[in-house]
């Protein structure tokens, strides 16, 4: 009896550690920014859609007119999405891409080490799931960089700018998503 209760146990340990894993703790990479949650307190993940639609066309426009930097703002289609999730299942609705100082000018043509991606999700879910990968991915390999996240449209829309931006830039992207 004594074994089987130790043989029921081993499992059950490594089924806590796989568990324990898929948190996020702070306390172990403290120079790793965070997800910044941008105005009031993100409302509870819902699959409804948003009552407004804002793609990100629209909010590529707005933060090109609120003068934070951004340069060469692009569109992205099927054809030139660098992640191929554009229009696809569990993917974006739309992508826009931009340049910002402190970014790399010869990173990738539209991908997030030039600067800024923004990613248009049909709801807060889609864009909490993709904001969460993102973050867990960059936490657990530290060496691929760190990004800041900030949502507009309702949460819908999520607004990625590389970690590679000094903060006080990032910070005047975060009030302009705020005020969108």
């Amino acid at each position: 009896m004594r074994i089987r209760s130790h043989i029921l146990a081993v499992p059950a340990l490594a089924v806590a550690l796989a568990l324990t894993g898929c948190g996020g703790d702070d306390t172990t990479q403290p120079s790793t920014p965070q997800v910044t949650a941008v105005g009031p307190a993100a409302p509870a993940p819902t699959t409804a859609p948003a009552a407004a639609t804002v793609d990100a066309k629209t909010v590529l426009d707005k933060l090109t007119a609120a003068k934070v930097g951004l340069t060469a703002g692009t569109v992205q289609d099927e054809n030139t999405d660098p992640n191929d999730l554009l229009g696809r299942p569990n993917g974006y609705q739309s992508r826009a891409a931009a340049d910002l100082p402190g970014g790399d000018p010869e990173g990738d043509k539209f991908g997030i080490d030039r600067g800024l991606v923004i990613e248009q999700f049909a709801d807060t879910a889609g864009a909490d799931t993709r904001s969460k990968f993102i973050q867990d991915t960059l936490q657990s390999l530290p060496i691929m960089g760190t990004e800041y996240h900030y949502r507009a449209g309702g949460g819908t829309v999520l607004v990625r700018v590389t970690g590679k931006v000094k903060p006080s830039d990032a910070k005047k992207i975060e009030t302009a998503v705020a005020g969108l």
